[in-house]
């Protein structure tokens, strides 16, 4: 046994008994799974590295590290240190490379995996120098004293992280000598694990009154000062005590040691109130840090778990958490100060007129993207309070495209949409008390303590990594001309022209992008089917069948390829939806009836809501087979051809107009194979027969569309029959007409008669050019109004339609009589 054998037997031990592991491998990573020729590349020369390092990779069926590799007789080292410290040690690791690409120049069927290993004790970013000092130490290869200490405050939190392997083969192909080919790979190996530390514990951390004074100093925030005290008429010494108090109501104070603690309590409080967190999208995420991508995370908004939620999923990805723009109403003791060290910096609902705020807040912003710190905020600016998407708040998104005009941000910087769904959402019943019209409750500590009180299961989470949006490709499509505003100095920039109709356009993407990574779950899909039974009460049987064919639907026929569809039986996701007393279930002679009553009814229209855009289409296409119970595929396209627009302004749909065509024709051939439509010839198909169980799915899946139908209806009979007419009365009028329509027919959902919502509809109908507007201001409907408004009646029910025909005709008649 050689010294180094050992020694390295002799700690074995010791190692094991002091640390604790948790191992990350890419995608990539996991499909050399069980390979033997695989090699590692390591940064840290350290037994103790090793000795980790050789049980985390064993424990997920990698070749032990500390084994030779055995290649046509010739004995090759597993493991190739690239110790920028130590000359003979990289220059080994140079030599090792030589002789593996010498390997497959001789055999042509060999291909090693060469794969980047990295550990992170504790994965602390370290701190910048102060001023005067030097950083000395390799952060990798930290000595044996200090690495001791390592081992003691930080063995039982090491990260390890497998990267994405290179094939050998791809490199002994290329032209070039074996030496130059070994200096390349060592060169892209060490870019490799900059970005990953980069990615994993991010940029040294600096501290916070040195941030603030740093501000202040800059050229943008001291212009600011001077125009503060010009126009406030104060000393510039008083304006400038104005603006660091803006920066310390507003800047973070990110403690790794306080994230480590929050890391340990939310795995421990996940356990307890979820099931289980489920994450699609992560490697992307990875991926784009690993690139060297500065990452901004725009997650939608649906509870105040958010925050903790994903920040927990990222950490557990094996990057470092994003500083996140929050309320500055969050900023209570004690929830402030921990939200603080844990990377929030705060934001004031408004700073319109406040010059100083708003420069300040810039500034600070753009420093988080110019010192490479992922950050988050939340583009809906609040909580979702029906469990749609908000529309977007562009001004955070418009302070991130002003960051790329700077002329120090040099990294890419990549948007990453992020959907968040719950199958519990804790302030459900405070949002429809708020709905009802209750002021909203100040946040405090015992609000949030109040809201915990009843800690229970809250069933499973899902956390979805859309497909990122590279934000100079973007504004190179949107604006290419757009580098022409960048700035070569550090002064602030000025506002283009361009900026806020791009701002616009990529806020709509990043919506839609959210959407397009939703997740049906057992609860949005039961409340879903319930919720448009008749009456709110379907059987059991009824029920599963139904699941089952939304399931299947959306499977065969994705939403988008981001969309999860969870793999369950309908009777599987029953059971799971069933656990969660969110509906009554009652029993009788015949079997069991499942209902939702009263409140809750309208509670669950939250969970319904969450997923709507997946289902829109699919409910529409079946409300126009009910309609015409004969037709022609060009006759359902060209209707929802027409209706696309309206949903997506509505529902942020991102398939494309021209889409809708294939998208219709997939779901008509979908619903022939599951028996909810019959196909007479090549264009042609009829609905089933009124007494076949396939003709009741049809009815129900129909159904999950008939508010967004009424809406539609309603704003559209309004323009037949009232016009000319003011946009103010059209609104107004809308929502008397949806308001008659819930009581006549009980419809409970929140956002039927939110005057947003239909304000959305007549905008985009005035974009799409279906009414005209005088210079009175009187709105006159185009001649295409008719025939579309009576495309959409038939997608109606009968008894629905004449209600909404009869009270537009009253509504018109009394207002007449008011005029006369």
């Amino acid at each position: 046994m050689s010294l180094k054998g050992f020694w390295r037997a002799c700690m074995y031990w010791p190692v094991r008994w002091l640390t604790r592991y948790e191992v990350i491998l890419d995608d990539t990573a996991q499909q050399v799974v069980g390979e033997k020729h695989v090699v590692y590349v390591m940064r840290s020369t350290s037994t103790t590295d090793l000795l980790v390092a050789q049980r985390a990779l064993q424990s997920v069926g990698l070749p032990d590290p500390t084994d030779d590799l055995m290649i046509n007789g010739q004995q090759l080292s597993r493991v190739m240190y690239l110790d920028q410290t130590d000359h003979d040690c990289a220059q080994q690791a140079i030599t090792d490379f030589e002789k593996l690409i010498g390997a497959h120049q001789k055999d042509s069927q060999l291909n090693i995996q060469v794969m980047p290993i990295g550990l992170f004790w504790g994965r602390s970013p370290g701190q910048e120098p102060r001023q005067g000092h030097t950083m000395v130490s390799d952060v990798d290869n930290p000595g044996h004293w200090r690495k001791f200490w390592l081992v003691m405050f930080s063995g039982r939190h090491v990260l390890v992280r497998g990267s994405r392997p290179v094939a050998l083969r791809e490199m002994a192909s290329q032209r070039g000598t074996t030496q130059r080919l070994a200096h390349k790979l060592a060169r892209v190996a060490r870019v490799h694990f900059v970005r990953m530390r980069h990615a994993v514990a991010g940029p040294k951390m600096t501290e916070r009154q040195v941030v603030i004074q740093d501000l202040l100093d800059t050229p943008a925030l001291k212009q600011a000062i001077a125009d503060e005290a010009r126009s406030k008429k104060v000393s510039e010494q008083q304006a400038r005590k104005t603006a660091e108090k803006y920066l310390h109501e507003i800047a973070a104070s990110y403690s790794d040691t306080l994230v480590r603690l929050l890391d340990r309590f939310m795995t421990w409080c996940w356990s307890r109130i979820y099931n289980g967190i489920h994450v699609e999208g992560g490697e992307r995420i990875r991926a784009l840090a690993e690139a060297g991508h500065e990452i901004v995370y725009a997650p939608c908004h649906r509870s105040h778990m958010d925050y903790l939620l994903l920040s927990y999923v990222i950490y557990k990805e094996g990057l470092v958490p994003p500083h996140i723009a929050a309320g500055i109403n969050l900023d209570f003791f004690p929830a402030g100060p921990i939200f603080r060290r844990g990377g929030a910096f705060f934001i004031r609902r408004s700073f319109r007129g406040n010059k100083l705020y708003s420069t300040v807040f810039r500034e600070y912003l753009n420093r988080l993207f110019q010192k490479g710190y992922p950050v988050e905020y939340f583009t809906e600016g609040g909580r979702s309070r029906t469990g749609r998407l908000l529309p977007p708040k562009t001004g955070m998104i418009a302070m991130t495209v002003q960051g790329m005009l700077r002329g120090g941000q040099r990294r890419p910087m990549s948007i990453v949409p992020v959907y968040l769904g719950y199958e519990h959402v804790m302030e459900v019943g405070t949002y429809l008390k708020e709905l009802k019209g209750k002021s909203k409750e100040k946040e405090s500590v015992w609000q949030v303590l109040s809201s915990l009180r009843h800690l229970r299961n809250f069933g499973q989470g899902y956390v979805s990594f859309g497909e990122p949006i590279n934000l100079g490709e973007a504004l190179e499509q949107l604006q290419p001309k757009w580098r022409d505003a960048i700035t070569t100095g550090a002064e602030e920039p000025e506002r283009p022209k361009w900026l806020t109709p791009t701002v616009n356009l990529l806020a709509d993407q990043i919506m839609c992008r959210i959407n397009n990574s939703a997740a049906l779950n057992s609860i949005n899909l039961s409340a879903l089917i319930v919720l448009s039974s008749e009456h709110h009460a379907i059987t059991r049987e009824e029920l599963i069948s139904q699941l089952n064919l939304y399931t299947r639907i959306l499977r065969e026929v994705p939403y988008t390829k981001d969309a999860y569809v969870p793999e369950q039986s309908g009777a599987e996701l029953w059971e799971l939806a069933k656990k969660h007393d969110k509906f009554t279930v009652e029993a009788d002679g015949i079997g069991e009836m499942i209902r939702l009553d009263g409140t809750t009814a309208i509670a669950m229209t939250y969970y319904r809501n969450n997923i709507m855009h997946m289902v829109i289409v699919p409910a529409l296409l079946a409300a126009f087979a009910m309609g015409h119970k004969r037709f022609s595929a060009d006759q359902a396209v060209n209707l929802l051809t027409n209706l696309h627009p309206l949903l997506a302004a509505e529902l942020f749909i991102s398939h494309s107009k021209s889409d809708m065509a294939l998208w219709v024709k997939a779901l008509l051939e979908q619903y022939v194979q599951c028996g909810l439509l019959t196909q007479l010839d090549a264009d042609t198909y009829t609905v089933p027969k009124r007494d076949s169980a396939s003709y009741s799915q049809l009815v129900l899946l129909a159904r999950s569309a008939s508010e967004t139908v009424q809406r539609f209806a309603i704003v559209l009979e309004l323009l037949q029959q009232a016009q000319p007419i003011s946009r103010s009365d059209l609104e107004q009028y809308s929502v008397q007409l949806a308001e008659r329509l819930s009581a006549i027919h009980g419809v409970n959902a929140p956002e039927f008669f939110d005057k947003k919502v239909l304000s959305t509809l007549i905008g985009t109908l005035k974009s799409e050019g279906y009414f005209t507007v005088e210079k009175s201001g009187a709105m006159v409907a185009d001649a295409r109004v008719d025939n579309f408004s009576d495309g959409v009646d038939l997608l109606l029910e009968p008894a629905v339609l004449q209600t909404i025909r009869q009270s537009v005709q009253q509504l018109v008649q009394r207002e007449g009589n008011v005029t006369n």
